[in-house]
């Protein structure tokens, strides 16, 4: 007996904006992270999470790119710069989602040769700090082109984040892609609504112990992620329905990522995840295999850091992420 569930999504445009932006991040669940450790500060990471932009990240360069399912590429290059004028970090963004290359017909099904479709989200985040609290802001333009049609917007996010540098304990709060559509893919269609979102990290890593934990509750800014509704319906036809305390607690954990990172040695970093709306919606009935489930590493070396995840959307569908940074600083410098 099988059973089948709905997908929340659809609602909004720009969804790409909401795809993990580095491997590390996905490795960890997939969620907004808040880790923050100077010998080790991760620009691709404050592309989502502006807050902890400081001189650490000075002229450090990322380059990220998810090999994800049918083709599809999605992936981002920053680079930050300290400007001691303004006393501020700047990361400079350009983030793309290329969809390749599709068959074009017209309404009697008529070919009418191949288009392309990608969006791109060009960026600026700074951030500032007062003592152990943090803020940062993101301002975003959107390009989308989907064959003939453009549809061209503008988002911010907005960002504030508490470290205790005794007891490694960090706090973040974002409020993600709160925008608007500025030109329709359409014209005089009806302008659509972005993904905005509120996200809440935790992290803590541990001194005795070389491991960091992190637990990020995500799309808070409503209740039932369950779009639409679902409901397991077998092969014959009828409906199999969970108890009201059941489901209560699965909508909650949907609001939830969790993630563990190991130091293996200096330079290696082992990393698990787990994503419990992933796994609800794009699990297959009760054989879900390993949908929420991410896995990666990391691994750095003087200047250069380089990142794999692994992440299963979908029995038949996963995500393999790579993300290569580089400390342009560091170079001709004796590594510390």
């Amino acid at each position: 007996m099988q059973f089948a569930s709905a997908q929340i999504g659809g609602k909004n445009i720009y969804d790409f904006l909401q795809f993990p932006t580095s491997a590390r991040m996905e490795g960890l669940g997939g969620g907004l992270q808040s880790i923050k450790y100077s010998k080790d500060a991760d620009i691709s990471l404050a592309i989502s999470n502006p807050c902890f932009l400081d001189s650490s990240f000075h002229k450090q360069l990322s380059i990220t790119n998810a090999f994800y399912t049918d083709k599809t590429n999605i992936g981002n290059i920053t680079f930050a710069y300290y400007h001691p004028k303004i006393k501020s970090t700047l990361a400079y963004t350009m983030q793309y989602a290329s969809y390749g290359k599709f068959d074009g017909r017209d309404a009697s099904g008529n070919q009418t040769g191949t288009f392309r479709a990608a969006d791109f989200n060009f960026q600026v985040g700074v951030g500032r700090s007062i003592r152990k609290f943090f803020y940062g802001v993101n301002l975003k333009f959107i390009v989308s082109h989907l064959e003939t049609y453009t549809s061209l917007g503008f988002a911010t996010d907005v960002a504030i984040g508490y470290h205790n540098p005794k007891t490694n304990w960090t706090f973040a709060a974002v409020v993600r892609n709160a925008g608007v559509e500025l030109k329709t893919y359409v014209k005089d269609d009806g302008r659509q609504k972005l993904p905005i979102a509120l996200d809440f990290s935790f992290s803590k890593r541990f001194k005795k112990i070389p491991v960091t934990l992190s637990v990020t509750a995500h799309d808070l800014q409503v209740w039932n992620l369950k779009f639409p509704e679902e409901e397991q319906t077998t092969l014959f036809g009828t409906t199999k329905k969970k108890s009201k305390g059941s489901e209560i607690i699965d909508n909650v954990f949907r609001h939830f990522s969790f993630g563990a990172e190991v130091q293996a040695g200096k330079p290696v970093r082992l990393r698990i995840g787990y994503n419990h709306m992933r796994r609800q919606e794009l699990g297959v009935g009760k054989k879900k295999g390993f949908s929420g489930i991410s896995a990666g590493f990391g691994i750095n070396i003087k200047q250069f850091a380089f990142d794999y995840a692994y992440a299963q959307y979908h029995r038949t569908g996963s995500d393999h992420q790579l993300t290569f940074r580089i400390k342009l600083d560091e170079f001709g410098k004796k590594a510390k």
